[in-house]
């Protein structure tokens, strides 16, 4: 399956939703993505729920605008991560680093976003 990203603004974050595999080969649109969201200063939930494969250039990527937005003072959460893909957090230690959260109304309570 190829990578489908989409993106939806709310009320005090916008939502990124990734489907398919998340790899070197298809990051650009993804990367162009989110890194428009940052120089936003917008804060960031991305919804994980239909990908299937990430690789490790694809966790990079992540890290660098997770950075990016804990210095602008921006919330950066992940969420709906399935257990294949959340073994490459644990792998990696980044699921120490990078909220990760169960569902959108968890990430949104506990970040406090819904003001």
């Amino acid at each position: 399956m190829r990578m489908k990203v989409s993106s939806e603004q709310r009320e005090n974050y916008i939502l990124i939703s990734v489907k398919g595999t998340l790899s070197i080969e298809n990051i650009s649109p993804f990367e162009t993505l989110v890194n428009k969201c940052v120089e936003q200063k917008s804060h960031i939930l991305i919804d994980l729920t239909d990908l299937t494969f990430i690789d490790s250039s694809s966790l990079g990527i992540i890290v660098v605008y997770y950075t990016k937005s804990e210095k602008n003072n921006r919330q950066f959460a992940l969420i709906n991560i399935n257990s294949d893909i959340m073994q490459m957090f644990k792998i990696t230690g980044l699921d120490k680093r990078i909220r990760i959260f169960n569902d959108l109304k968890e990430a949104v309570n506990s970040l406090d976003l819904s003001v």
